[in-house]
């Protein structure tokens, strides 16, 4: 074993270590002061169960990532504001998780994280489409890069609605960023991945059904924003429309839920910001799978997506455009099988 990998393989252990402690820690904290999820009619679960899960992850990430982060000679971008925006939004969703913050302000400060990346320097300043064309954003980039933040925050947010479901396809994808990090030479976003996946690892322990906590929103904001802004971090390609492209194809599956659940939504004329139960999940439990049955097919879909990851890095860019194309269209026609399967058990149960 390389020395390289083996250092990496320390952060992952310890970032496990203090994460599987934490997390079980954090669940008698919970019931000492009665912290729990609330309980309504869209919601799987039906027992108390914590949702402060999120600070066990965020415990297990920071100081292996401090140790990474202040080891290296010129990161690339302003630690300390990148830190701040790191700050801003984990508390965010954990206040959110101890008492409720409204959507508007959560949304302002999801801005606000936004804007420390962007000042960090983790931004879009330009983009090279296959060496066909080049944007440069000039001071339009701030818009850019606030929006890719906060797309990803919400994905993964919303994608937090079932056991073991958020946890494991972020576990999953980010053991392919780590891959394609490691081999493409970028030791900063090798090692944040490794230190990502130890603690998601032992949290997740404890979130595979049935859940006996969950990571609630100051975990899924904090995955979401390390996903939106390790790429920027400099995942190398060829092309620098890559950088879209790879974190997209690797959490497609939330991305492309969060698409058509909002589009559904002001369809029907409701606010997108109120919970519901259109997600993927609630859509394939509805159809008839289990819960585990649920992860297997989402997890399915994610390691065939990590793969396709691997290799757009490896082809010609031009191929790589190609291959991501292929793939949203599968996934269009998955969407559209489960729009028939959906359809037919409602003329089943109607003419019952």
């Amino acid at each position: 074993m390389s020395p390289l990998l083996w250092h990496k393989l320390q952060l992952f252990a310890a970032s496990f270590a203090v994460s599987v402690v934490a997390v079980p820690l954090i669940m008698k904290l919970s019931e000492t002061f009665g912290l729990y999820d609330r309980i309504d009619e869209r919601k799987i679960h039906k027992k108390k169960i914590s949702r402060l899960g999120g600070l066990g992850i965020f415990l297990g990430f920071i100081m292996p990532f401090l140790y990474t982060v202040f080891s290296v000679a010129n990161p690339g971008f302003n630690v300390p504001l990148y830190l701040g925006a790191l700050a801003v939004i984990f508390l965010t969703g954990f206040f959110d998780d101890i008492s409720h913050v409204r959507a508007r302000y959560k949304l302002i400060l999801q801005i606000v994280a936004g804007v420390l990346v962007w000042a960090a320097g983790l931004s879009f300043n330009k983009f090279n489409f296959l060496n066909l064309f080049e944007i440069n954003f000039g001071y339009f980039s701030v818009v850019i890069t606030v929006f890719w933040v906060v797309a990803f925050v919400n994905a993964i947010n919303l994608l937090d609605g079932m056991d073991g479901l958020a946890s494991g396809i972020v576990f999953i994808a980010n053991i392919f960023v780590f891959y394609i990090a490691f081999t493409t030479g970028n030791a900063l976003v090798a090692s944040m991945s490794m230190v990502m996946a130890g603690s998601i690892l032992g949290f997740y322990i404890f979130n595979f059904p049935p859940a006996k906590i969950f990571m609630g929103d100051g975990g899924a904001y904090f995955l979401g924003f390390i996903y939106a802004t390790m790429p920027l971090m400099g995942v190398k390609k060829s092309s620098v429309a890559t950088i879209f492209l790879i974190p997209l194809i690797l959490l497609l599956v939330p991305m492309l839920d969060i698409v058509q659940v909002v589009l559904k939504r002001v369809k029907m004329g409701y606010n997108i910001f109120i919970a519901d139960k259109n997600h993927l999940h609630h859509r394939l439990l509805g159809i008839g799978l289990s819960i585990r049955g649920v992860l297997v097919v989402v997890y399915g879909y994610t390691v065939m997506l990590g793969l396709t990851s691997v290799l757009m890095v490896r082809i010609d860019p031009h191929h790589s455009l190609l291959l991501f194309v292929i793939i949203g269209l599968l996934m269009f026609l998955s969407l559209y099988l489960l729009n028939s399967a959906e359809r037919i058990i409602e003329r089943r149960d109607g003419s019952d």
